[in-house]
């Protein structure tokens, strides 16, 4: 009787340890369901860089309190104004009249006075721009074209991985935090 009793004292020692592993293996097995290929091979193969990329996500849109998918959907949109600003800039800085469009003339002050290779480019993005080839990209031409660049600049991938973020919320509270990444991390580290 008392090594029945010993077993079974020793058996409910081992329940709770049985028990974290094995929530331990079905959050692992959720992960790596729920995640992306391209984004667990990034973890996988350049760890500090993802970590690197959730911290700017995580705290840059979010905060201590983590980032939420609305959060992370800012982000996304944060980039594209970035992406449409810049092809703005690259034409406006010949809008020598100030009135948000480029002629051929205003163009070629700009082109001659840039680097060989920079001729070439504002020459095409010129052209891409005016869609209605008068010679002039006007300020709707140019919004169009930089909203088109900004749109192709930022792929459906990269998208995808900033929105695959969100599965790494272990503790289901919609939110995910450093600590979740890094234990995601961690748990991966476990099948190498």
């Amino acid at each position: 009787m008392r090594l029945i009793l010993l077993i079974l004292s020793f058996l409910a020692c081992l329940a709770p340890w049985r028990s974290a592993l094995a929530q331990e293996e079905t959050l692992l097995d959720a992960l790596i369901a729920r995640t992306p290929g391209a984004t667990l091979d990034r973890m996988r193969n350049r760890p500090d860089a993802f970590v690197q990329e959730a911290a700017g996500l995580i705290r840059g849109y979010g905060g201590a309190d983590g980032v939420s998918a609305a959060e992370g959907e800012t982000a996304i949109d944060a980039e594209l104004a970035r992406l449409r600003a810049r092809e703005l800039r690259r034409l406006l800085d010949a809008d020598l009249n100030g009135d948000l469009s480029v002629s051929a003339k205003e163009l070629r002050v700009l082109v001659h006075a840039s680097s060989a290779t920079m001729r070439g480019r504002l020459m095409v993005w010129h052209r891409a721009s005016d869609v209605n080839g008068d010679g002039t990209a006007s300020w709707a031409e140019i919004r169009c074209h930089a909203r088109t660049v900004a749109e192709a600049g930022l792929s459906d991938k990269a998208r995808g991985a900033m929105r695959a973020m969100m599965m790494f919320d272990l503790n289901g509270n919609g939110r995910v935090h450093m600590d979740e990444v890094l234990e995601a991390l961690d748990l991966l580290d476990t099948l190498s």
